[in-house]
């Protein structure tokens, strides 16, 4: 499949230019079509029959192991989430942290990893790679580490200026296990999750799968002491146990077969128009605070509202997004 015919699978490209995956990717045809083959199933069939079961059951399976597949892991070591943040609250309430531990994370982490961290009670210590070049954010993780420290956790690439942390650099200085928030860099750029303990995976954004869908890699389960429980989990003995949601399976089918249609030339041709598109930025006299050669989020800044920016350049079918610090972003996916 060439780019120009996987683009035209995309309905939404007809009409603007959608910038905006880093929040919720566009939606195939097919990926549309299969959920609402499932859906009219479902109505005209029922949802509860043993058929239906049985078929939810073989496509879990075939999505844990795509996913599995994907980032590298074997596929035992997936569960499926409803998001990223579900995947972050599964490893720091199974982790049993306490206000004796230390954990390591950066001062540009989403809430849906910050704000497990902190209700989990732990000391949270928040190295600063804001402000600084991408090279210096290893110095900057090392220099809050101490002998309290418990966990590490962060995102592999950062969701307000689309810097990748070095994450086996981070694993090799400290040995110290390792939390990775996948939201920005599953789909958007290659990953190899053996690297951490646990790697979150996001199944609505650059997977351009549908909304609520996800996943968790864990490298030894039995690591996890889970304070919350669900039928999901049960005749589990491999990941599976820590599972807390059942997914529909309208939307499993719907991620399945966005997997399925992710191109091999998807990351090459990312990481070429994410440049060209930061090159367009700088020429046009926009501030960008994103560094060449890093995912695929770009960062920047141009006089004005940036709500009112955004609602503009919606005016003119251009989708992006603002930040809370008062950036714009564009997320630009193969």
């Amino acid at each position: 499949m060439t780019p120009a015919e996987a683009r035209a699978q995309f309905p939404v490209f007809e009409r603007c230019a959608y910038l905006n995956a880093g929040s919720v990717g566009p939606l195939s045809r097919r990926s549309h079509d299969v959920m609402q083959a499932g859906l009219a199933e479902a109505l005209d069939q029922g949802r509860g029959g043993a058929a239906v079961w049985e078929k939810a059951f073989a496509s879990e399976t075939s999505l844990r192991r795509r996913i599995a597949g994907f980032i590298n892991v074997p596929e035992e070591t997936v569960l499926l989430t409803s998001s990223t943040t579900e995947g972050c609250n599964i490893v720091i309430t199974g982790l049993r942290l306490g206000a004796d531990d230390e954990v390591v994370t950066t001062n540009a982490e989403h809430p849906g990893l910050l704000a497990p961290l902190i209700a989990s009670g732990a000391r949270v210590k928040q190295a600063d790679v804001m402000g600084r070049p991408a090279e210096e954010a290893l110095q900057a993780v090392l220099g809050e580490v101490t002998r309290r420290t418990k966990l590490i956790a962060l995102s592999h690439v950062l969701w307000v200026n689309g810097h990748i942390l070095p994450l086996a650099d981070i694993k090799r200085e400290t040995g110290l296990p390792l939390l990775v928030d996948g939201a920005q860099s599953v789909g958007a750029i290659p990953v190899d999750a053996t690297v951490a303990d646990w790697y979150t995976v996001s199944g609505q954004k650059w997977l351009c799968g549908p909304e609520t869908t996800g996943a968790l890699y864990v490298k030894e389960h039995e690591r996890l002491r889970p304070q919350m429980q669900a039928y999901a989990s049960t005749n589990h003995t491999d990941a599976g146990r820590l599972a807390m949601v059942h997914l529909s399976p309208v939307v499993v089918s719907g991620l399945l077969a966005a997997v399925e249609d992710f191109p091999d030339w998807g990351f090459s041709q990312a990481a070429k128009m994410v440049s060209h598109c930061r090159s367009a930025l700088l020429a046009s006299g926009a501030e960008i605070r994103t560094e060449a050669n890093q995912g695929t989020l770009i960062s920047f800044r141009v006089p004005g509202d940036p709500i009112e920016l955004v609602k503009a350049a919606g005016a003119r079918q251009i989708v992006i997004r603002s930040l809370p610090d008062g950036w714009l972003r564009a997320s630009v996916g193969w």
